[in-house]
């Protein structure tokens, strides 16, 4: 009898040893999934941004030479990009909170959104200012 109730012990102390490393397992993977995820959140940011920057930089000297038909034709173009972009994503997560607050940013959008069809296709040459 000693000897059941030392097994049965030793497995329920087994099953709970299992269980409590399962659960810090889960914790420390949580963290470590975070941390990740920030530091590539911020490397994505920071490369939008130096692409987003050097764009502006391109359109600002075209301007400064007086190229206003080449910049215009770029920022027509950059705009058709970015619809494509959100109509995929409008596409992919329609009726969630994040289309949700596209919808509250510009109402309009969404029905922008829903029936897009890019302009440019799918190659574009882009204008020269040769001033």
């Amino acid at each position: 009898m000693k000897r059941l109730f030392a097994c049965a012990l030793a497995v329920v102390a087994l099953v709970a040893f299992g269980f409590v490393s399962y659960r810090l397992g889960l914790q420390a993977g949580a963290a470590q999934a975070k941390e990740a995820f920030g530091s590539v959140l911020a490397s994505v940011q920071a490369d939008l941004g130096v692409n987003k920057l050097q764009r502006l930089r391109a359109l600002e000297s075209d301007l400064a030479r007086g190229c206003s038909k080449e910049a215009l034709a770029k920022v027509r173009f950059d705009i058709d990009v970015e619809l494509y972009v959100l109509s995929s994503f409008y596409r992919d997560y329609k009726g969630t909170s994040a289309v949700d607050q596209l919808a509250k940013r510009d109402p309009a959008l969404p029905g922008q959104l829903e029936g897009f069809k890019k302009q440019y296709g799918d190659s574009w040459t882009e204008p020269k200012c040769v001033t």
